[in-house]
């Protein structure tokens, strides 16, 4: 559960921080508002598997250094 938890949380940092470095690349809408929050959710949803990755070896290396 939490590493669905982290997973989540990793993913929207991500995503939140490629939405402010490469900004609003795709047009899903003519309002601007709307179109900035479709482009947050694309990139969260695009972050979801390297999230998922990251978060995943992360704790099978912290357990093996524990070991």
């Amino acid at each position: 559960m939490s590493v669905l938890i982290l997973t989540v949380v990793v993913s929207f940092l991500l995503g939140g921080g490629l939405w402010l470095a490469l900004g609003s690349r795709l047009s899903f809408r003519d309002d601007p508002r709307e179109n900035d929050k479709m482009n947050v959710v694309v990139y969260f949803a695009a972050m979801l598997p390297l999230s998922f990755v990251l978060v995943f070896f992360g704790i099978v290396a912290l357990e093996a250094y524990a070991s």
